[in-house]
């Protein structure tokens, strides 16, 4: 080889060597921060939730005035995470019949799939609503709790694995029994399951 190609090819094997670098310790600072942030007593600021208890909902009164209290899911045919949590859904929509009622948000554009995805979790075409431009919600599924007015008792964003699935359906249950026997109108003082 030549002198020329012996620069460039060592110039390629230095920049690729600091590309590699770069993308070494951007992976070990995102590793590192929340262990350093913590030893240094300070803990990172959790995101706002889009939906907190004691709010109201940011959707179109008839979806929430028919029962004394509505579980929202906003959930997408085409979302995998909505997919694998369909069996906990159609469980606590089981579970809770008689005395909520369940309204599923997605987006538009899938009316077909997410027609698909509400009829295996044992709800009808009418408890299927789109979503709107100026809806909150950040991650599907997300599971809020209203009462008529549209004051949030509860909510979660996600349902992640099943010890959590079985926070939130223990937790729904239970606002839902002592609901019951209070006044509809009131939040829980309980706070956000996340």
């Amino acid at each position: 080889m030549n002198d020329r190609a012996d620069r460039m090819l060592s110039r390629a094997a230095v920049a690729a060597s600091v590309a590699l670098l770069a993308v070494f310790a951007g992976t070990l600072a995102t590793l590192a921060w929340p262990r350093l942030t913590g030893a240094l007593g300070a803990t990172p600021k959790a995101p706002e939730p889009a939906y907190g208890t004691g709010g109201t909902i940011d959707t179109p009164a008839d979806w929430h005035q028919a029962a004394p209290y509505t579980l929202v899911l906003f959930a997408r045919a085409s979302c995998s995470a909505c997919q694998t949590a369909g069996p906990f859904f159609k469980g606590l929509i089981d579970e809770t019949g008689g005395r909520s009622q369940v309204v599923l948000v997605t987006s538009a554009g899938e009316q077909d799939a997410d027609a698909l995805y509400a009829r295996g979790l044992g709800l009808d075409a009418s408890s299927i609503k789109t979503a709107g431009p100026g809806l909150r919600v950040r991650v599907t599924p997300t599971l809020v709790l209203v009462n008529r007015q549209g004051t949030i008792l509860d909510a979660w964003e996600g349902v992640g694995p099943v010890e959590k699935q079985a926070e939130i359906r223990k937790a729904i249950t239970t606002q839902l029994a002592s609901l019951s026997t209070a006044d509809p109108d009131t939040p829980s003082t309980a706070r956000n399951n996340r």
